[in-house]
């Protein structure tokens, strides 16, 4: 069976590619959060992954320290015509790392190789190795409002945050907004920002983006955009960002920003909400 046809992969799978070579220095392991548009595995060391089963004595004491990873693979599901198709897709990628940079992004690497699934030709198939953030999600759907960002810092400082996390965390959280408004209005593209754990904040109060297998065009004045699942996902990251502004930041936006204008009409908005239902119902899965 095609490996992007799969529901879900383990590690015989993953080994099993064609293009793999060194097939014992990692162990891959499926991650919690699998993507409809791509494969994510985590890339483990296999001594931690022994530890973690096997655990470690410590002071008499048998501990399980959990594997962390190397970095996440993602394997996309998409199938592409050719190299245009693949090289338009990383483009895609290359705007949001310019306008994000390192600050805000979980660096991915991406590469192209040929893919040849059993008895077939040989087809194109883009990867990542993508940078691991650990972290808290932040989520831009939470009904706690203002309250919202000392819960996040007290989520933090039980991982091991400490000093004064809450104002370097707005510090972060300002700097992300502002480069993802410049993003909007400059290059006129948006990731997904509307997953719930899409967006991550770490222990020492640094905000990334982790998924970026979703980057939309901005749509139009009275055009409202779909993706390939029919999701609006242009539409949904937009008021994404306005609700990490108003209620994590506590900015005021007004009816004639120009980052929201369009999208936060409330008979846009009507529509994109039946269109998110549908989504969901589709899917099968939980609506935020």
């Amino acid at each position: 069976m095609d490996i992007r046809d799969k529901p879900v992969i383990n590690h015989a799978d993953v080994v099993g590619l064609n293009f793999m070579r060194d097939t014992q220095r990692y162990y891959f392991r499926r991650y919690h959060m699998n993507g409809l548009r791509s494969h994510v595995m985590e890339v483990l060391d296999p001594g931690d992954l022994d530890r973690e089963i096997h655990g470690v004595l410590v002071d008499g004491v048998r501990r399980f320290p959990k594997a962390r990873p190397i970095k996440m693979l993602r394997i996309f599901r998409q199938r592409f015509a050719g190299m245009d198709e693949v090289l338009a897709e990383n483009r895609g990628l290359k705007l949001i790392q310019r306008y994000l940079g390192r600050a805000h992004l979980a660096v991915s690497n991406e590469f192209i190789v040929e893919y040849r699934p059993a008895g077939h030709c040989g087809d194109i198939l883009l990867c990542g190795l993508q940078e691991y953030v650990d972290g808290v999600a932040l989520d831009p759907w939470t009904h706690m409002g203002t309250a919202y960002t000392g819960f996040l810092v007290s989520q933090l400082m039980e991982l091991g945050g400490a000093g004064n996390l809450g104002t370097v965390l707005r510090r972060n959280l300002e700097d992300f907004v502002d480069r993802l408004k410049r993003l909007i209005l400059t290059a006129r593209h948006v990731p997904d920002l509307a997953g719930v754990r899409n967006i991550l904040v770490t222990p020492q109060g640094r905000v990334k983006l982790v998924d970026i297998n979703n980057i939309s065009a901005i749509a139009r004045s009275g055009c409202l955009l779909t993706d390939d699942f029919g999701y609006p996902v242009c539409d949904k990251s937009v008021e994404a960002l306005s609700l990490i502004e108003k209620n994590m930041l506590g900015r005021k936006i007004g009816p004639a920003d120009p980052v929201y204008r369009d999208f936060l009409d409330p008979d846009r908005m009507k529509e994109v909400a039946r269109l998110d239902r549908a989504f969901y119902e589709k899917t099968g899965r939980p609506q935020h």
